[in-house]
């Protein structure tokens, strides 16, 4: 199963230090994020993502949002104050335990642990918008492929998603390079984390080509992508915002 170690860093990483595995500055481990600052971080952020959507000219409906790779709730409460419901999405019981905990809106969130290379827990065009962020980055990409054509499935006519993934050089599926970047991306890495004392997160990517023929084999309507940032100072961190035709 491509997600079992992604379930197991995050899971033991949700029971001891929750808020520095979601943001990870080397000044909060060890349980030293103020909750507080760490919430306001993620009202910050949707706020900003919020207003240049609006900027851009594009609307949708503010009935229903999903946060995919919730983690403790940072967007998935901030989603809550632009949204009537908020659903949040993680890979992590331990996570999924600790955002009940810190939530503060009631039953306008509400939490899933999803282990499944899908979202399949999900029905149909439910959601308006769709966001997710540092989340994709950590997952192998035939599973991230399998989300982002599910990212798809379930907007609305006329639902937004906006996403983030590391852009990266295009490797043909079955080749040699496909092989040898699941050995160096997965058990290299993670050994060579391990040896280290640190976390066994995995980093990974997707070509941006690659990405805009997913989301056309689904049905979306790609309207824009931009860069915004790196990860690991070595890959290009890139925005893709994508429409579910149809509707008025």
């Amino acid at each position: 199963m491509a997600l079992k170690h992604v379930q197991k860093t995050y899971d033991a990483l949700g029971a001891s230090d929750p808020l520095w595995a979601v943001l990870s500055f080397p000044e909060a481990r060890n349980n030293r994020w103020d909750p507080d600052v760490f919430f306001a971080r993620g009202r910050k952020e949707i706020d900003d993502v919020m207003a240049g959507l609006s900027r851009r000219g594009v609307a949708f409906n503010h009935d229903r949002a999903l946060d995919f790779g919730c983690g403790v709730g940072r967007l998935s409460q901030a989603l809550a104050s632009h949204f009537a419901r908020v659903d949040g999405v993680d890979i992590s019981a331990s996570m999924i335990e600790a955002a009940r905990g810190y939530n503060r809106c009631g039953e306008a969130c509400r939490y899933h642990v999803n282990t499944e290379p899908d979202l399949g827990l999900f029905d149909d065009a439910v959601f308006d918008f769709i966001y997710s962020n540092i989340t994709l980055q950590h997952i192998p990409p035939e599973a991230s492929e399998t989300y982002i054509g599910e990212f798809v499935r379930l907007l609305r006519p006329s639902g937004v998603a906006l996403f983030q993934v590391p852009d990266g050089p295009a490797i043909r599926p079955g080749s040699l390079a496909a092989a040898w970047y699941r050995f160096r991306s997965g058990p290299l890495r993670r050994g060579w984390k391990r040896m280290r004392g640190k976390p066994t997160v995995e980093i990974h990517w997707i070509n941006a080509r690659r990405v805009r023929t997913l989301l056309e084999r689904a049905g979306g309507e790609l309207l824009d992508s931009w860069q915004e940032g790196s990860v690991r100072r070595r890959r290009v961190s890139r925005f893709y915002l994508v429409r579910q035709p149809g509707g008025s």
